[in-house]
């Protein structure tokens, strides 16, 4: 009987922690996941055109979207605060859409994290000069229903990045 309880407590335990969700919660699958990072890249990309990418940004992004990044912070000489880098989801979406499409990003690797995140590990092979990839991960926070992005938490190479798209100068070296 002792054996029998103890099976049992041992087999409602392991099922509980296979679960990410204890409480009936539609986890995010590999599926969304890769569709999600699908439509980022596009928006990145302005893929299939800006106008795509624009209407792709206003319907995945919730309505208190933020994005947190020390990169970007530390590439425009802001201190790194942990504030949200955009006052909404409208001027990030501007900023996005407002600047040339970034090309040649590929995917390293995109995994469910928990219920409601994604990350995704990429390089932007292609950016301005291109001299350096540039490679970086990205936390995506999704709603509760999965169906939108409610916090991006992006951090990247920044030195190759300015190194790329001139905004930390060329004779610039990095240094242990």
């Amino acid at each position: 009987m002792q054996f029998t309880l103890l099976a049992s407590a041992f087999a409602l335990a392991a099922t509980a922690i296979a679960s990410p969700s204890s409480y009936g919660e539609k986890c995010v699958t590999q599926k969304q996941a890769d569709h999600i990072v699908s439509q980022v890249i596009n928006i990145f990309g302005h893929l299939p055109n800006v106008n795509a990418a624009n209407k792709t940004a206003q319907a995945l992004l919730s309505s208190d979207f933020t994005e947190y990044s020390d990169s970007i912070l530390s590439l425009q000489s802001r201190p790194l605060t942990g504030d949200g880098l955009t006052a909404d989801k409208a001027e990030w979406i501007a900023g996005i859409v407002g600047r040339p499409g970034i090309d040649g990003i590929e995917t390293l690797y995109t995994s469910p994290a928990g219920c409601h995140e994604v990350v995704w590990f990429f390089s932007f092979n292609n950016l301005a000069a291109a001299t350096y990839r540039v490679r970086g991960f990205n936390l995506i926070t999704l709603n509760s229903k999965n169906t939108q992005i409610k916090k991006l938490e992006l951090e990247f190479n920044s030195i190759a990045w300015g190194l790329d798209d001139g905004e930390l100068p060329c004779n610039f070296t990095a240094k242990a």
